[in-house]
């Protein structure tokens, strides 16, 4: 299942929360708490970006898989 644009976004968080934390591994509780916050201040601007990096994964997925069908 490819990735939605705020996943694209946690995922580059998370890796620059851990290195800007002094090393401290924060709980994924609080990290969850913290890029959440992030995301709803984006700007428009910001935001789209990230849609469209979700979009082209999208893509890139219905590439890979032709026939995927998302089963929850």
């Amino acid at each position: 299942r490819p990735e939605n644009a705020f996943i694209l976004f946690r995922a580059e968080r998370c890796k620059t929360l851990g290195l800007d934390n002094g090393g401290k591994k924060l709980r994924q509780v609080e990290l969850n708490k913290i890029i959440s916050q992030e995301w709803r201040v984006l700007s428009d601007r910001e935001r789209a970006s990230w849609e469209a990096r979700a979009k082209d994964k999208k893509k890139e997925h219905q590439t890979l898989y032709p026939n995927y069908k998302y089963c929850p």
